[in-house]
């Protein structure tokens, strides 16, 4: 059996559940039944699945589901369910999970933005209309101030843009930007006041526009589509609401129990931190808060800071008591409150408890059993040298690129590109996946064209920093702009050695974690019992085929 396969049934298997009809098989005592084996098969990605088919894809199935039970009797045999860290995964998963359906049933659900709401905020707020907008960009204020002079003097605004203006694209066209609209004002740092009240014609107040300075006015003005923007103020208002509903309910659920910050408590905390005694704050039995039954402590509260990786919130006093109410007392409260509502026996949470608990384990064992002792750099510089098809870097193009549904979004977006907008700015209206992650800016490979048959030719028929689009793919329309070539090469041991260093440990890790297996099922040989004939009912042959 490939050694990523049996790592896989790790994950695979944490959906499936164990039902009390037949068994198709039995590890000693326990039951493997036909329903929990047709649902592993059925969710099991199909890079996992057995090209073969048949008898030999229901034997590796089973086997799978064997090879769980077989690691789990070695982790309670070796009584890897006492480690704190299975206790403390165990506890982090139910309370995410639990405070998520608290909220969801308690906060979430209190929220509405009827229809009319969300009309009032696209009339009043300014999204009903997109504005034609010109601009003269100066570094100073004197120089922008030089620039509103000699347009009091009578000089038309297209001369002075042309002469002064630092945005060279714009000022070619007398300061013409184009049309926006509403949401991408404040990324060409033009205030929502000033888009909603400058009068056509009109020339703003000196603005400022990052480092530089800048003046505007708009020339003219054209309706915008209300379903345009229905869905991001729809957003907009339901995360300010929401935002409203949870502060008032903390407020709530603090009073109720009688919460109180320990002043000694947390310039004990800060002070700490201040001399980075990590000793101290993982330790430290002092309250931070007080309750009128029981209390967090320093320790517990620096401990959920650290999961977060928030731990720098604590340099800074205001900074400090911000990030404790909400990272620390609020999750508490709310676990306190879900606790008291029963949501920790509900059904769904019971069944993720039970597999993070057996998901835990089974990572004990991992570690247990397949750990590998410490890499010599002779050892890696000798993988890396043998593997160069894994360091190789194809060849590839980065682009800032964005997707939209209709050509009319399409041609929006390209006219707030060329009106000046970044692609980053606009990444939120982008339809790719991960767009908002990357900031709109992707990588392609020549591979790539098999997924983005259009695309992909388009990109690397493009010249650098040329504005493409909209042109007509196959998920949308794109709109994109190069930003370089990388030619394909093995890259250099010294940019990624630690990527060889972690391949080489992987690598022996699978390879030990496969000789426990197999040793595993030599021990147990005896204790495993398989119903041939129920195991062909539970996967017929429509769910066993190759690939």
């Amino acid at each position: 059996m490939r050694p990523l396969y049996i790592l896989a049934i790790t994950i695979a298997l944490a959906a499936c559940s164990q039902e009390t009809n037949a068994p198709v098989a039995r590890v000693d005592e326990v039951p493997i039944s036909g329903e929990s084996l047709r649902s592993f098969v059925e969710k099991l990605p199909v890079g996992l699945r057995n090209p073969e088919g048949g008898d030999a894809a229901r034997r590796q199935y089973m086997q799978s589901l064997i090879d769980r039970q077989l690691i789990l009797k070695e982790a309670l045999a070796h009584g890897l369910d006492t480690l704190q860290s299975v206790k403390r995964t165990v506890d982090e998963a139910v309370d995410a999970r639990v405070i998520a359906l608290y909220r969801a049933r308690n906060l979430t659900a209190q929220v509405q933005v009827p229809e009319e709401d969300v009309r009032r905020v696209f009339a009043e707020e300014g999204y009903h209309r997109e504005r034609k907008l010109n601009a003269i960009l100066v570094h100073t204020r004197a120089e922008i101030e030089a620039a509103v002079a000699a347009l009091d003097a009578g000089q038309p605004f297209a001369e002075v843009a042309r002469a002064h203006s630092l945005d060279k694209r714009s000022a070619e066209q007398g300061g013409e930007l184009g049309f926006i609209g509403r949401e991408a004002a404040p990324s060409l740092h033009v205030p929502a006041e000033v888009f909603n009240t400058l009068p056509l014609g009109e020339i703003s107040a000196p603005l400022r526009a990052g480092l530089s300075w800048h003046i505007v006015r708009f020339t003219e003005d054209r309706d915008t589509p209300y379903e345009r923007y229905r869905s991001l103020i729809e957003e907009q208002l339901f995360r300010e609401r929401l935002a409203q509903v949870e502060a008032e309910h903390f407020e709530s659920l603090r009073v109720a129990a009688g919460a109180a910050l320990d002043r000694d408590g947390l310039q004990l905390m800060l002070s700490a931190a201040q001399r980075e005694d990590g000793a101290l704050l993982d330790t430290c039995t002092a309250p931070l808060y007080t309750f009128a039954e029981g209390q967090a402590t320093v320790a517990a509260a620096y401990k959920a800071l650290r999961r977060l990786n928030a731990q720098r919130s604590l340099k800074d006093s205001t900074r400090a008591r911000t990030a404790l109410d909400r990272l620390v007392l609020r999750p508490l409260l709310q676990r306190r409150a879900a606790r008291e509502q029963g949501l920790h026996d509900d059904p769904d949470i019971q069944r993720l408890a039970k597999r993070a608990y057996q998901d835990a384990l089974l990572n004990a064992v991992r570690d247990r059993f397949a750990a590998v002792e410490m890499l010599s750099d002779a050892e890696v510089w000798e993988y890396y040298d043998s593997h160069p098809d894994m360091f190789y870097h194809e060849e590839s193009v980065e682009v800032e690129e964005l997707l939209a549904s209709t050509p009319a979004e399409a041609q929006w977006l390209s006219d707030q590109l060329a009106a000046g907008a970044s692609f980053a700015d606009l990444a939120d209206r982008s339809v790719r996946a991960q767009a908002v992650q990357s900031q709109a800016r992707f990588h392609f490979h020549p591979r790539d064209e098999k997924l983005y048959p259009r695309l992909v030719p388009a990109i690397y028929a493009a010249e650098p920093d040329q504005l493409v689009g909209p042109i007509r793919v196959r998920d949308g329309y794109s709109i994109f702009r190069v930003q370089g070539r990388n030619p394909g090469r093995v890259e250099p041991y010294e940019q990624v050695e630690r990527r060889a260093r972690a391949l080489l440990r992987r690598e022996r890790e699978n390879a030990a974690f496969t000789s426990f297996v197999q040793d595993l099922r030599q021990r147990y040989q005896s204790r495993v019992e398989i119903d041939e004939r129920a195991l062909k009912a539970a996967l017929p042959d429509s769910l066993v085929q190759g690939t």
